[in-house]
């Protein structure tokens, strides 16, 4: 059996016959993926690598929440970097449209069927397609820089 290198994790057989992939995504931070096959937890690492290289993998808490990111996002990113008037109007959306509808969902989590709902339920409650395209600006805007 070769040994694996350096950053490609480590895949071990635990004490109650499960088999455990791990790997470092960020300074001493890991990442676990469990399995009942070696197999299985080598698929899933290699998964948990391709998305670390792309950036999908977040380095920050991962139970932080859509709402607790677009608030701090607010607060230390655009509130010094734009207009007063511009900060009041993200504020609003994010306040009162985004966060009702997506703001329980974790960051990590969220998907483009979520993102896509909310969009078709706004336009549904009558808003208009510039109206529901403004907040997809802000939305998209804050989570290029969760990606980031």
């Amino acid at each position: 059996m070769r040994k694996r290198g350096n950053g490609e994790g480590s895949i071990y057989r635990r004490n109650d016959g499960r088999w455990v992939g791990e790997m470092t995504i960020e300074g001493r931070q890991r990442k676990f993926v469990y399995g009942k096959t070696q197999k299985a937890v080598r698929e899933k690492l290699q998964v948990a690598l391709q998305e670390k290289q792309q950036g999908i993998v977040l380095t920050g808490t991962a139970t932080q929440t859509l709402a607790q990111f677009l608030t701090d996002w607010l607060e230390n990113s655009q509130k010094q970097n734009v207009r007063p008037r511009t900060y009041e109007r993200y504020e609003e959306i994010v306040r009162l449209h985004i966060i009702p509808v997506l703001g329980r969902h974790r960051l990590q989590k969220l998907s483009a069927q979520h993102v896509q709902a909310f969009y078709t339920k706004k336009l549904n409650e009558g808003l208009s397609a510039s109206t529901v395209g403004v907040f997809h600006n802000v939305l998209h805007k804050a989570l290029e820089t969760a990606t980031k």
